[in-house]
């Protein structure tokens, strides 16, 4: 948190590219880390993964391979 705070108010921008660039490996970690996104900062997953700068396809397949699938109407992986 102290790191996103100092980015934010402008000492070190590079950190908070490399803080939204920081996305798990671990698909239930993902799992957790993309739900907690959809619920409270984005309404879609492709504005999720447009202002991340993260690969979607990459994201589907990682989340798919342990059983779980985008639902748009409830906006999370289930």
């Amino acid at each position: 948190m102290y790191i996103v705070v100092k980015a934010v108010i402008g000492y070190n921008t590079s950190v908070l590219r490399m803080e939204n660039n920081m996305i798990p490996n671990d698909p239930m970690m993902l799992l957790s880390f993309i739900n907690m996104k959809l619920r409270d900062e984005y309404n879609s997953f492709d504005s999720l993964c447009d202002n991340l700068d993260v690969d979607k396809d990459e994201i589907v397949s990682k989340l798919g391979a342990v059983g779980y699938r985008y639902n748009k109407d409830n906006n999370q992986f289930k």
